[in-house]
């Protein structure tokens, strides 16, 4: 329009400043329309190809985690399905049909038979556990058939005493990672299933592994947690408050220290026993301990025995040196690769045996840790302790048991390395150790380890009819 009328303008008419001004004003601004509107097509083309580059990508990557949902919804279906039907094996019909394909025979099927029964055991400082399932197959006489599948590398040292026992490496001994370990460990627990045919499983630990609750769920057996209490202060008790969902029924062997009165509510709502130990039913007289031995008996015996937490051999050297300080009391070290080699070479020594607690009669008296089996062992046989407690234990209050063997003038404690000296003496001082002894004789401690074999041949099954 503003060309056309420039022209006529042009033509029609004399020329005139103000018509050419007019005529290049109409002018520029029909080529700047022209270019914005060029521009703005330009730049409308461009988003919509942008948009469509990106409607594309978005929709690949949409497409991509729809089959990534599908994978990961089929992998759930998957877990549901195995665990239903493991939840199925393990309360219905299905757990006859598992059994065969394991080449298991139902438990009822043998009559008359002693219960058999699957001990397990977690590996832990010393040899607490497994010598505590020891202790119940022993006092359990013929009412047990007892197999101990265990993590602690002593399993070679209670084998040698006639119990039937199997190791299996802890994870950190496999030096696999935890879901590998786990799988690993499952199967073992299978096969020992399939092999021993047990009517229950005993764990004896402090932390109930997934792999036990799985299995026992799937097998349909009861799962029995036989644990010591005595745990210190800010351990985690998740799986004791909630043991429930863990295990069928839970034994505690009682401790000096602590009773179900004075223990910590969580720990209260289980069956409670008697303390329980190796230590035999009648005492082996002196003469004939030490001939076991191959020791003199003119002579006088103070064991040393220090070891599951106490360090590195300066405790076993510092106790060394304690007894022979305090007199005519030889001091006997079980050989132990932990032990230095300048203690090693420098005083009387003992092939490793077990159950150690069967020479108790040799004995003047001892220094050991505050462990439960030490302790209690002392408490059965009635030798009076020097007890030195260990700092390190995750779990058990070593400080709180020895403080009451002290109070009730059971034992006499050490506090720290440096103490050991000083309590050896005070021990042998005048007639110490004999007021002990008879502190000990007139205070006996009962023997649980019956209750526990009965508690464990006729587990609470209360929890499975739940299921």
């Amino acid at each position: 329009m503003a060309a056309a009328v420039l022209t006529l303008g042009l033509v029609g008419t004399p020329p005139n400043a103000w018509l050419v001004f007019v005529g290049v004003l109409g002018v520029l601004v029909s080529v700047s329309v022209l270019v914005a509107g060029a521009v703005s097509w330009l730049s409308a083309r461009t988003e919509t190809r942008l948009r469509q580059r990106i409607d594309r990508l978005e929709a690949t990557v949409q497409d991509t985690r729809a089959k990534a949902s599908r994978h990961e919804w089929v992998q759930e279906q998957a877990l549901e399905r195995i665990e239903r039907t493991s939840r199925e094996a393990a309360t219905g019909a299905s757990q006859s049909a598992w059994a065969a394909w394991r080449g298991i025979a139902p438990v009822d099927a043998v009559q008359g038979a002693a219960p058999r029964v699957l001990f397990v055991t977690s590996n832990g400082g010393g040899m607490g556990h497994i010598a505590r399932c020891a202790a119940v197959l022993r006092h359990a006489g013929s009412a047990l058939d007892g197999r101990i599948l265990t993590l602690s590398t002593a399993a070679s040292t209670v084998a040698a005493a006639g119990y039937d026992v199997a190791y299996f490496p802890s994870q950190s001994a496999a030096g696999v990672g935890q879901d590998q370990w786990r799988r690993q460990f499952t199967r073992r627990l299978l096969d020992e299933i399939a092999e021993f045919r047990p009517a229950s499983i005993v764990f004896d630990g402090t932390w109930v592994y997934p792999s036990l609750t799985d299995v026992a769920d799937l097998a349909g057996l009861p799962l029995v947690w036989l644990r010591r209490g005595l745990w210190r202060e800010g351990t985690d008790l998740t799986q004791v408050k909630s043991w429930r969902d863990h295990v069928t029924s839970v034994i505690v062997p009682g401790d000096i220290a602590e009773t179900r009165e004075t223990a910590p509510e969580v720990f209260r709502d289980a069956t409670w026993i008697d303390p329980v130990s190796l230590a035999p039913a009648s005492l082996m007289p002196r003469e004939k301990a030490l001939a076991s031995l191959g020791l003199d008996p003119e002579r006088r015996y103070a064991l040393v025995q220090l070891s599951g937490g106490n360090g590195d051999g300066s405790a076993t050297a510092a106790a060394v040196r304690a007894v022979r300080d305090a007199g005519d009391i030889v001091p006997v070290v079980v050989r132990s690769p932990l032990l230095s080699s300048a203690v090693a070479h420098d005083v009387t020594t003992i092939d490793a045996r077990f159950p150690l607690v069967d020479v108790a009669g040799a004995w003047e008296f001892t220094v050991t840790g505050a462990g439960y089996n030490s302790v209690h062992e002392n408490l059965h046989t009635g030798t009076p302790g020097v007890y030195l407690p260990s700092a390190v234990t995750l779990r058990d209050d070593q400080e709180r048991r020895a403080q009451a063997l002290a109070r009730a003038g059971l034992g006499v404690t050490a506090a720290g390395l440096d103490g050991i000296a000083g309590a050896v003496a005070d021990l042998t001082a005048g007639r110490r150790a004999d007021e002990v002894r008879t502190a000990l004789r007139e205070s006996p401690t009962a023997q649980g380890a019956p209750s526990a074999a009965h508690a464990v041949a006729i587990p609470d099954t209360r929890r499975m009819a739940a299921h």
